[in-house]
């Protein structure tokens, strides 16, 4: 289940077959048996593809669809978000404490107890009512209309969002903020999975943009569950005096600077070229390959299954140096 489009497929019909993989994938999970926080979370990994796939093909098949789809299904994901939620705030507090520290052992112990009390488990109903609305969504995303040909059922949208998250990704730094650096996350995140569905029009060089997209999103991600703690650490629930919980926000701004400032020099990389430029490029890729992929079967075709040919004694040089 590669969460890729194919070369020599229509970028319609991949569409609704990647859509329709995601979805099977998140019904499987919320049907199953495993670890309930497992299964929400990638549940909500597979939502957030969707999402992603949704903004890449948003200029042909309409704004107004684009905002009925998307919102529907980051309902579904918020109503499983619970007990991935109170997994997060523990998580974050553990990497904070081993990092920063907050001078005291007492401030951390309360804030676990605080949060084991608040942000509960999502409760099988849940589950079953996101599995209902995810199948709902099924049948509507298998007959979407998608108008357009070519690579630009993609390409709209593609420059679309890497503006967007370009735009963000300046404007984190020109006025940091918590918002502003989140805007930048939600737009790096798209990237990476636009450079993953693409990649096939150039493993090699997609795949490397996927790759920095994700590190960079998850470096903008841990910044953003710093926020998140900061705010509960602020929250009656966390039952924190004034100064705890401005130890914990000191020792999570501290932090914070640490990740921004990791994460810049990977944005100046990524968002190097302009909007038009990169899609052009990235066009003529997919065209490229999909030539490629032509000549490919044509030769096939022709001559054959090619013969493999075995010299006597090249398994053994191969084992001797390492090569197998």
């Amino acid at each position: 289940m590669a969460f890729r489009f194919k070369l020599g497929e229509s970028f319609d019909e991949g569409a609704r077959r990647i859509a329709a993989e995601q979805i099977d994938h998140g019904l499987s999970l919320l049907q199953g048996n495993g670890d309930q926080v497992v299964s929400i979370h990638e549940t909500r990994k597979s939502l957030k593809r969707l999402r992603a796939l949704l903004r890449l093909i948003r200029p042909v098949i309409g704004d107004n669809v684009f905002k009925q789809e998307n919102a529907a299904l980051r309902e579904i994901g918020l109503s499983l978000s619970g007990a991935r939620d109170r997994h997060v705030l523990l998580e974050t507090l553990d990497k904070l404490e081993a990092s920063v520290g907050f001078g005291r052992r007492t401030v951390a112990d309360q804030m676990r107890r605080s949060i084991a009390a608040v942000n509960g488990v999502g409760a099988l109903l849940t589950m079953q009512e996101a599995h209902d609305r995810l199948m709902e969504a099924k049948a509507r995303l298998a007959v979407i209309k998608i108008n357009g040909d070519g690579f630009d059922v993609v390409g709209g949208g593609l420059e679309r969002s890497y503006r967007r998250a370009r735009r963000a990704f300046g404007a984190a730094y020109a006025h940091p903020s918590d918002e502003g650096f989140h805007e930048w996350r939600k737009g790096a995140q798209a990237h990476w999975r636009h450079m993953t569905l693409l990649s096939r029009a150039w493993p090699d060089y997609l795949g490397a943009r996927a790759l920095e997209a994700r590190t960079l999103s998850q470096l903008i991600g841990d910044d953003h569950d710093l926020a998140l703690l900061i705010a509960f650490a602020h929250s009656d629930a966390a039952g924190l005096n004034a100064e705890q919980a401005a130890a914990v926000e000191s020792a999570a701004r501290q932090r914070q600077g640490t990740l921004r400032a990791m994460a810049r020099p990977r944005g100046e990389r990524l968002f190097a070229a302009s909007p038009k430029r990169l899609c052009k490029s990235i066009a003529a890729y997919w065209n490229a390959a999909t030539a490629l992929k032509a000549q490919e079967l044509d030769a096939t075709k022709v001559s054959g299954a090619p013969k493999r040919v075995r010299r006597k004694g090249t398994g053994r040089r191969r084992a001797a140096s390492g090569e197998v």
